[in-house]
């Protein structure tokens, strides 16, 4: 599958959005509840071919609410790599009216890559940059490695009688695809929390230090929860621009050890990724 390294691929799920944003347009103000109209329906990433953030994304969700009750008659979401290919992702948005936001807490702002919850302005005749990456995604960030899928069909049994005169087989499942992805060179800072936080750690992956999202961890933590009740969660594998397979993590040894995906490639401070999950096209 062709792939373009290192902005891609990107892993993303659907994240449970939290909190308000308080908006005003100069002319009426008002509030959108992000935990009602986007919650945990829409996913922290979903592009089309030329990187515009979807309508089934949080970031265009909150484009779209944001354009339906302010005087804006265009307000969209784009994803972008303002600091080079190998850092971390940011949304820029854009409005034909100036607005400013004010979330109703840091927590909430940072789901949508802003570092608190002080207003935020966005301007009418320039790209409006968030701080750092959102909430329900993951980026490698590295070239090379690999992408393979593999046939699988667990449930095939085969008889042989007691004297070897007859053999019989029976198969009583769909083969099925496992998708073997491994990422060679990904910074220590895009893996853990406690690196992402550390000033030498994350100056190596271009992050900021305040930036509590696009982690391999989130994306581990993700997997732990159920989508709904107990549905295994849905993830999108992006090799490029608007180009996606949805995945499933089926190895529970993934799930519970972020420490047993890594391989350590230098100091400690670069790893190799490893990740098996069902492929579902």
């Amino acid at each position: 599958m062709a792939t373009s390294y290192p902005t891609h691929p990107v892993y993303s799920w659907r994240p449970t959005i939290t909190g308000s944003v308080d908006w005003d347009d100069g002319v009426t103000t008002g509030t959108i509840d992000l935990a009602t109209d986007i919650g945990s329906s829409y996913w922290g990433w979903s592009s089309d071919g030329s990187n515009n953030a979807s309508a089934d994304s949080i970031q265009g969700q909150l484009a779209a609410r944001l354009q339906a009750v302010t005087s804006a008659t265009a307000v969209s979401a784009d994803y972008a790599w303002p600091l080079g290919d190998a850092a971390p992702p940011q949304t820029k948005y854009f409005t034909d009216v100036a607005l400013t936001l004010t979330f109703s807490s840091d927590a909430v702002a940072q789901q949508f890559g802003y570092v608190d919850s002080n207003p935020i302005a966005w301007s009418a005749v320039a790209a409006n940059f968030a701080d750092f990456t959102d909430a329900g995604h993951w980026q490698p960030s590295c070239y090379g490695g690999s992408d393979e899928r593999w046939e699988v069909n667990p449930n095939v049994g085969v008889t042989e009688t007691i004297d070897g005169s007859s053999r019989k087989l029976r198969t009583w499942g769909a083969t099925l695809t496992d998708r073997a992805l491994v990422h060679p060179t990904v910074m220590v800072a895009n893996i853990r929390s406690d690196a992402a936080a550390d000033t030498s750690q994350a100056a190596m992956a271009q992050r900021d230090t305040s930036d509590p999202n696009s982690l391999l961890e989130n994306m581990i933590e993700a997997a732990r929860e159920p989508e709904s009740t107990d549905n295994a969660r849905a993830f999108r594998v992006y090799t490029d621009a608007g180009v996606y397979r949805t995945c499933y993590w089926l190895d529970t040894d993934q799930i519970t050890d972020l420490a047993g995906l890594c391989s350590s490639q230098s100091a400690r401070r670069i790893w190799s990724v490893s990740l098996n999950l069902r492929d579902n096209g």
